[in-house]
């Protein structure tokens, strides 16, 4: 997910780039958006493969990165615990294994269903673009609990305490402190959500030398989504 944060206008635009989105990787070429990370980690260590996925997103999007949060399953997990877990709205149940089913309605979720339905690609109607944008209610979800009376006193207490659960970030203790400071001004709705536009495709991939499938992005498209959402 790429976000632009609008203090001015106390509004946050998010955009979600599908894992198989075709970008141009330096040193690569072009490959799949999510074999940027372990390009750069498999030269450089894991902070180069952070840095790998970045140059790609910010050249596929054409703008600056600024801050990245970085984070894994754990500290998902973790962290949605550490809030008493989240209210969500599910259109439709989700299967994860015959054992377990995230049913259809309002649902109160804890750190391990969160992270179950922010994976499950398999058992949703349009795979990979339906679990998009349930990462992207589970991220308005949150917004919502943390602007909640009972968070937004110690927003930035909070923030900082639960820097524990990112793996790495750019942010440091006092840019998170002017986040929680600019959220303590907005809603949940004030969260706008749009996907990456394109089509299926296959080519030639140069990492597995094979033809692999690919979401192929219409470039004038994007450029036209990161003009509309991403200046202000």
């Amino acid at each position: 997910m790429v976000a632009h944060v609008m203090p001015d206008q106390g509004k946050v635009n998010i955009v979600s780039v599908p894992r198989d989105t075709r970008v141009y990787v330096q040193n690569v070429g072009y490959t799949k958006i999510n074999h940027a990370h372990i390009v750069g980690e498999t030269k450089g260590g894991n902070q180069q493969g952070t840095l790998t996925l970045i140059q790609a997103v910010s050249d596929f999007m054409n703008i600056p990165i600024h801050y990245y949060i970085k984070t894994n399953f754990s500290g998902v997990r973790d962290f949605i615990d550490s809030i008493g877990g989240i209210d969500m709205q599910i259109d439709q149940d989700v299967t994860i294994t015959p054992e377990i089913t995230i049913k259809k309605g309002e649902q109160h979720l804890d750190g391990a269903h969160t992270l179950y339905l922010a994976r499950e690609r398999y058992s949703t109607p349009e795979g990979d673009f339906s679990r998009q944008r349930e990462q992207f209610n589970i991220v308005r979800a949150v917004a919502k609990k943390l602007l909640s009376p009972e968070h937004i006193p110690d927003l930035a207490g909070l923030l900082l305490r639960e820097k524990k659960d990112i793996i790495d970030t750019s942010f440091s203790d006092s840019d998170l402190m002017s986040l929680a400071w600019l959220f303590k001004g907005m809603d949940s709705s004030d969260f706008a959500y749009e996907q990456i536009p394109g089509h299926n495709s296959s080519a030639l991939d140069p990492l597995v030398r094979t033809k692999v499938y690919y979401w192929s992005a219409n470039s004038e498209e994007v450029k036209s989504l990161t003009e509309r959402l991403f200046t202000e």
